[in-house]
């Protein structure tokens, strides 16, 4: 299972409870497919940055969650046929996580090696001058 980051935003024509319906709709989804959610969001209305679809406002809702590749896909695919969601990205978190910790390693690794080598390394000012 992989940590992954979700926000849809829903149309602004939708009431206050059918926006609460629309989040449970989609959290009973990810229990069904066996995914767990962490954290839910809701931002509430917002105005969007540009129009998409003719509005200028939605619904932001944010989850996170722990889920395999086809969890997100369903999620997403529920996303794309349901009339109240106008966008919707998904995000994989712990991708970020483990390329920070890649470059983590590898500027100890060549830290070390320098001073194995005997090299000094120089500081900003140093190279300014």
């Amino acid at each position: 299972m992989r940590l992954y980051e979700t926000i849809f935003i829903a149309s602004p024509t939708l009431t206050d409870e059918q926006s609460e319906e629309l989040v449970k709709y989609f959290e009973g989804v990810i229990a069904e497919q066996g995914g767990e959610l962490l954290k839910t969001d809701k931002w509430g209305r917002k105005k969007l940055a540009y129009e998409v679809q003719k509005f200028s406002e939605g619904y932001y809702t944010v989850f996170q969650l722990n889920a395999g590749p086809k969890l997100v896909a369903e999620l997403e695919r529920r996303f794309r046929n349901h009339d109240s969601v106008i966008k919707f990205l998904s995000v994989r978190l712990d991708a970020e996580q483990k390329a920070a910790e890649r470059q983590k390693a590898r500027f100890e690794r060549e830290s070390k090696r320098k001073a194995q080598a005997g090299i000094k390394e120089r500081t900003l000012e140093e190279v300014i001058g």
